[in-house]
């Protein structure tokens, strides 16, 4: 497939006015990070035709990233997805490398993909801004972190961005993109419209503040559950069996929590917590878990035992009102709104697309 290049839409006006770059033509991606989203997102973007390099610090992360890569596009063929040749071709677009400068020098647009710490992502990109070239552009993948935060690391804030994919990206439909306080809007415009070349659906967040658009809705709905539970009223089973079979939700909160992992809601609400107030501090059930290391089903056991798959019936539900949860879930797409965040479309988008669930919150309010 032959690159795209994309032209310049309405853009992000940003309050200090600040020049617009010239738009260009992305051809070369690099990819920092190889562990599961790095993989994903190196994955896709050869599938559509770009040139990839994926970078990370041992061979043995990389020796990993590419077994894992081929053994995906193994399954497709095997299932008919794909032919052998489109294989070897998305094969052949990717490449690995452990020398940074090497990695980032000629590309066009450069994503990470690291563990979500501020230190260690403004290591990276102060490194990064040394090697790239003047007119690349910078996008992180965070799923919680300040793209202004991290944008201080780098000499061009302006090109820097926040791309937020969703695991697994080679699934999840949603990329929410972000800015921070220097970025222009050409920046933000030409990473949508890779996001689109990527089969995508881009929501631009209008304001950086901690959990976007997702994550600021879902896992504050999550601890909402938690909270009705530790009133010690209804059981895990009755919410979830509730939220699964009478609200349409995939999977009820307890269950949902279970497979983002506890440790991963535990931080997200602390960060919630010290940045929005103490609405957002971790509901009993939730710290408990998280200090007894029961984290859900990567350790085994969280809500739920995992010896076996749970599961939850209609019949469990009852007893439930699915109002309890449903209100504050649309209350806080609400609050999202009213914070200038994101309007209801938007909100409505990201929350089907990213939560996998069939109605957005402003659909359920009607």
């Amino acid at each position: 497939m032959k690159p795209i290049s994309f032209s310049p839409g309405k853009c992000f006006i940003h309050p200090l006015d600040r020049p617009m770059m010239k738009q260009k033509k992305v051809e070369k991606i690099a990819v920092l990070g190889a562990g599961v989203m790095g993989q994903g997102i190196t994955q896709i973007a050869a599938g559509k035709g770009y040139k990839v390099t994926i970078r990370d610090i041992a061979q043995e992360f990389l020796d990993k990233a590419k077994d894992r890569i081929e053994g995906s596009l193994t399954r497709q063929v095997a299932r008919g997805r794909m032919t052998e040749e489109a294989s070897r071709k998305v094969l052949d677009k990717i490449s690995y490398e452990l020398d940074l400068s090497a990695a980032v020098s000629d590309a066009d647009l450069i994503i990470e993909a690291i563990p979500e710490r501020l230190d260690l992502k403004r290591q990276v990109w102060g490194e990064v801004s040394e090697h790239a070239r003047e007119d690349a552009i910078f996008a992180t993948n965070t799923s919680s972190l300040s793209i202004t935060g991290i944008a201080q690391a780098v000499s061009r804030p302006e090109r820097f961005v926040g791309m937020h994919f969703f695991n697994p990206p080679t699934h999840m439909r949603l990329v929410e993109v972000i800015p921070g306080e220097k970025t222009d809007g050409d920046t933000i415009e030409l990473v949508k419209g890779v996001a689109e070349s990527l089969g995508k659906t881009p929501v631009e967040v209008k304001k950086d503040i901690v959990g976007f658009i997702v994550n600021r809705v879902l896992v504050t709905y999550l601890n909402e559950a938690a909270k009705l539970l530790d009133t010690g009223e209804w059981t895990k089973e009755q919410i979830d069996g509730a939220m699964q079979h009478g609200a349409g939700m995939p999977l009820g909160p307890f269950m949902l929590s279970d497979l983002i992992g506890l440790d991963i809601v535990y931080h997200v609400l602390k960060v919630f917590e010290e940045k929005l107030g103490p609405y957002y501090s971790p509901a009993r059930p939730i710290e408990s878990l998280f200090e007894e290391e029961k984290l859900g089903k990567k350790t085994g056991e969280g809500f739920y035992s995992y010896e076996e798959r749970p599961s939850v019936t209609e019949e469990d539900s009852e007893g439930f009102d699915v109002g309890l949860l449903l209100k504050p879930f649309i209350e806080e797409a609400e609050k999202v709104v009213a914070e200038g965040i994101a309007d209801e479309e938007s909100v409505d988008t990201a929350m089907k697309l990213g939560g996998n669930i069939p109605r957005g919150p402003f659909e359920m309010r009607g």
